[in-house]
């Protein structure tokens, strides 16, 4: 080899050792603060609690709390007919009215609406949006909770008239849990915030991109958010099965001049940390029925990669950039710069925004993986053996590896516990497919926003939703998952 040849595959190997260091302490740094999550949740043996068959009819026999659910509707004419006829048929509940938000220039969901309001009076009403669609979701839920504040200063004024206790969140697309709302009427009526669990609804193990959703929101929801109640982090909203208190709504109206946050993509998290700024007490509730179903909102998730990456694109800008934009780190609250609670909460959102770098990271790691085979493959062994700190970069790679296959065993436990074994199974190799919709969506993201920025111009906030599925009447009857309780 000449001289030249050998100073530049020196110089290689220099910048693959330095990429690798790099790659490999970020990825280090992430799985231990995984894995610390993973501690908490095993020392306090966190699970679905299995709710007596006494407390359930003790629940079910209380006065009715009235409920407010908000179901912001754009484009939905295929969906939303299905969804409130089959909640309307399963859900074990009387007190409670659907508020369905629509635009005026989309006449088809304002056909279906309208129906239905004619149909389920004493159930459901129609909430026209101020401006035509899209507009985003904020605006939407706006709209409906202006009208809902309008009912109740008529009915505060007149001393009679249907007053919500709880306002909650749905989607066109929900299988709403038979069990929820009497759930959420059984809680101590001084919470301020409940979110009940979301997972997504069983799919054919050939559908890989909808599979990813099985196995992240089951480890979310039966991982991470108990963990982060017992830490007394705040709580995300998930967008959907999320219940507020009517006084904190309109306490945090008059606090912040608006209800929902109409120039972020994700209006859902927003809300929920400025909840916690005001000390709002709020309840993840991880619970399971008497035939140990785990109560939780289920619907389809995109099964199209593209479908899949411009949501996640959508999430990760919101949460991980608009919202740490305008509120920046988010942990100085009422109780000190140090107390234990801004602790938790700056752990917290340090935690959500460690997408930003923890999606490419891993990424890159899959593509260092298979340089390294690649050198191996043409016989550039030799050469990589003449790499200075090998002995530093091969331990690290051994933790590395060991921290990472305990992540698949914790990602299929979790899957399994709600879907089964075999997508339990599948859920290790969807890992990959998992990581290149993630880190393709961080990649994204950061471009748009920091173009957007560089060229002074907003983020695009309009209604870029995904199409939505909504299974028949017989299949949404059979959602009905059990819960493993070495969970």
């Amino acid at each position: 080899m000449s001289f030249l040849a050998s100073a530049l595959l020196n110089h290689i190997l220099l910048m693959l050792e330095l990429l690798f260091f790099t790659i490999g302490l970020l990825f280090l740094i992430g799985s231990l603060d995984d894995l610390f999550i993973d501690i908490i949740h095993t020392r306090n043996k966190l699970r679905p609690e299995a709710v007596s068959k006494e407390k359930w009819h003790q629940w079910r026999t209380m006065v009715e709390k009235p409920l407010a659910i908000m179901i912001p509707a754009w484009q939905e004419s295929s969906v939303l007919e299905a969804m409130v006829k089959t909640n309307l048929n399963r859900i074990r509940y009387g007190n409670y009215k659907w508020f369905i938000g629509v635009y005026p220039n989309d006449a088809e969901t304002v056909a279906i609406a309208k129906m239905l309001e004619e149909k389920y009076p004493e159930r459901v009403i129609v909430v026209v949006t101020d401006r035509p669609g899209p507009t985003s979701k904020a605006h939407c839920l706006n709209c409906i909770m202006s009208v809902i504040h309008g009912m109740v200063q008529v009915a505060e004024r007149n001393h009679e008239g249907w007053i919500p206790h709880y306002v909650a969140i749905h989607d066109a697309e929900d299988v709403i849990h038979p069990d929820a709302f009497v759930a959420i009427n059984g809680q101590a009526s001084d919470l301020d915030f409940i979110q009940v669990p979301i997972f997504s609804l069983p799919v054919p193990v050939s559908e890989w991109v909808s599979g990813t959703y099985l196995d992240e929101f089951a480890e979310i929801h039966l991982r991470e958010i108990p963990v982060r109640k017992i830490l007394n982090m705040p709580i995300p909203s998930a967008g959907v099965g999320t219940f507020f208190s009517l006084s904190l709504l309109l306490k945090m109206g008059l606090a912040f001049g608006y209800w929902f946050d109409e120039e972020n993509l994700t209006e859902d998290y927003e809300i929920s940390l400025r909840i916690a700024r005001l000390n709002g007490k709020q309840e993840f509730l991880l619970i399971m029925n008497e035939v140990k179903e785990i109560v939780a909102t289920r619907e389809y998730f995109p099964h199209e990669l593209g479908r899949s990456i411009r949501q996640k694109t959508r999430w990760t800008t919101g949460i991980g950039l608009q919202t740490m934009s305008k509120w920046k780190s988010y942990g100085i609250i009422s109780q000190g710069a140090w107390s234990m609670k801004n602790i938790a909460t700056i752990y917290a959102i340090a935690r959500d925004r460690k997408t930003l770098w923890a999606n490419p990271t891993v990424m890159a790691a899959w593509f260092l993986i298979s340089i390294t085979v690649l050198v191996g493959w043409v016989g550039w062994n030799d050469s990589l053996l003449s790499v200075k700190h090998q002995t530093a970069l091969y331990f690290l790679m051994m933790i590395n590896i060991n921290l990472f296959a305990f992540r698949m065993f914790q990602r299929a436990r979790f899957c399994a516990a709600v879907y089964g074994k075999t997508q339990g199974v599948l859920a290790i190799p969807r890992v990959m497919l998992s990581t290149y919709i993630n880190g393709v969506s961080c990649i994204k993201a950061l471009k748009n926003y920091f173009l957007a920025a560089k060229t002074k111009q907003q983020t695009k906030i309009a209604w870029d939703k995904t199409d939505h599925r909504f299974p028949v009447m017989a299949q949404s009857e059979e959602v009905k998952e059990k819960t493993n309780e070495t969970v």
